[in-house]
């Protein structure tokens, strides 16, 4: 059976329901509709490949449909819009004492069900995407004219609500825009810590410096927030006051730790993070290079890596020591390992997560290690959640990492294991 011939077996395509919607029209002289748009979400297939992708869809697919009876009411038409099944359009039926809703209902209506689907997803597709899913939702009202075909009419109502369902998502785009403004302005962002284990010595080794948005908003969420500023263009200006807040915040480090601070690779691209200011900014917080790992991430590629290494000697030079994050999660990761030669090399942590029960993973793990040995590098392993994921990790070999078995992230520097 085609796999998308699976999923019409939860929703029905549009083409299936044709004439019965054209009916509804016909019949209530109008029709509403709300225009779902998935379509971001399918960024899954490309990473993951289409086993994994089709399973979310699956269980996306039943999530709109348990809209009905609470959001939606049971006799709305939901549909398929295309082959992807990533496009929705749910048919408002109308009570039979009003000819149809009006639009302030249908907007309201239509972003509580925009808020519903993106509560709901972001736990199916945050191990994929990491941050928001952006489901969108739009509105649009059609009058039935007897001069035209019911197809044509349906068309453009879908086409209308799609293009409301855009207008929607660029408000977002804009109100995330003022928000993180604003947030970086004001400084609004706190920096945790999370202590970085030898647990072959059972000892603090380091801390990795976490960045959380304001308590009780959307973007405590570290991985909301840097999405966000990634679509708003503000990934720059985030990162340096990331970076400058874990500077100023480590001043109680203990002495002879690392500190691990994550960076864009622009980081060592910055004119203001060099020279004068690096120096006196050092003397200020009285931390020592030696002691500082810059952890870079793949928010950003690097584009040219001969120019980045030249650029990364700068530091080096002046004892700083470089990590590469999230190693395992893609080909770019391993990738940034062979080309910068990291002092530090972080496993990503959807490496990690039940690596007892996974063959390949312990075999690309143990590449990586066997890599990292020729490097003189040392490996981390993130996000150890169990004794089980530890027992693992030291048959393979490795011996440092963090994670919540060890310690949550929190505002000081612990030290009791």
């Amino acid at each position: 059976m085609e796999e998308t011939e699976i999923l019409k077996d939860i929703i029905p395509s549009y083409q299936e329901t044709l004439p019965e919607v054209g009916a509804l029209l016909a019949r209530n002289l109008s029709l509403s509709a709300l225009y779902i748009n998935c379509s971001g979400i399918n960024k899954i297939e490309g990473l993951c490949g289409k086993k994994i992708y089709l399973d979310i869809m699956r269980r996306i697919h039943r999530i709109i449909v348990e809209m009905r009876g609470t959001h939606i009411r049971q006799t709305d038409i939901i549909v398929s819009n295309n082959a992807g099944s990533d496009e929705f359009t749910v048919f408002l039926s109308n009570k039979r004492d009003q000819k149809d809703f009006c639009h302030s209902d249908i907007e309201s209506l239509a972003e509580r069900v925009m808020e519903y689907l993106n509560q709901r997803i972001f736990p199916v597709t945050f191990t994929y995407l990491r941050g928001s899913p952006k489901i969108t939702v739009g509105y649009a009202v059609v009058i039935h004219n007897p001069l035209v075909r019911d197809e044509r009419l349906l068309n453009n109502l879908i086409e209308d609500a799609r293009h409301m369902a855009g207008f929607y998502e660029f408000r977002r785009v804009m109100r995330y825009k003022e928000k993180l403004q604003e947030l970086i302005l004001k400084e609004s962002i706190r920096t945790i810590f999370q202590p970085i284990v030898d647990f072959s010595r059972n000892e603090i080794i380091g801390y990795e410096a976490l960045t959380r948005g304001p308590e009780g908003t959307e973007f405590e969420n570290p991985y909301i927030l840097f999405d966000a500023a990634a679509e708003s263009d503000l990934l720059f200006e985030l990162d340096r006051l990331c970076r400058r807040k874990a500077f100023q915040n480590a001043k109680g480090l203990p002495s002879g730790h690392k500190l691990f601070i994550n960076c864009l690779p622009s980081v060592v691209l910055d004119p203001e993070f060099r020279d004068d200011y690096l120096k006196s900014l050092l003397d200020e917080l009285q931390v020592n290079p030696f002691n500082i790992v810059f952890e870079i991430t793949e928010r950003e590629a690097i584009e040219n890596y001969e120019l980045f290494n030249k650029a990364v000697k700068y530091y080096t030079d002046l004892g700083f020591a470089i990590a590469v994050d999230d190693t395992g999660a893609g080909f770019s990761s391993l990738e940034t390992v062979v080309e910068l030669k990291p002092q530090f090399i972080k496993l990503d942590i959807s490496l990690v997560r039940g690596i007892e029960r996974n063959l390949l993973k312990q075999e690309l793990m143990k590449a990586i290690l066997s890599l990292s040995t020729q490097m003189q590098s040392m490996v981390i392993a993130e996000g150890i959640e169990t004794e089980q994921e530890l027992e693992a990790l030291k048959k393979i070999g490795i011996t440092i990492g963090q994670g919540f078995l060890f310690a949550r992230p929190g505002p000081a520097f612990p030290h009791i294991l």
